[in-house]
């Protein structure tokens, strides 16, 4: 589910960090994949958020 960052939202992530580094929006998913021990799967992630781009130069 991709949420837009609300004006209010966006000011206090900017408060608390450097401009660069605040998201232009979040996603929320059901569940993170994790794998057997627990530990985050990254790539999983990557692929979620880069499924129908075109990699390329």
């Amino acid at each position: 589910m991709f949420v837009p960052l609300t004006p209010l939202m966006l000011a206090h992530i900017r408060d608390n960090m450097a401009h660069f580094k605040a998201p232009k929006s979040v996603e929320f998913v059901e569940e993170l994949p994790k794998t057997a021990t627990g530990k985050l799967q990254k790539f999983r992630l990557r692929e979620m958020y880069w499924s129908g781009w075109k990699k390329g130069n």
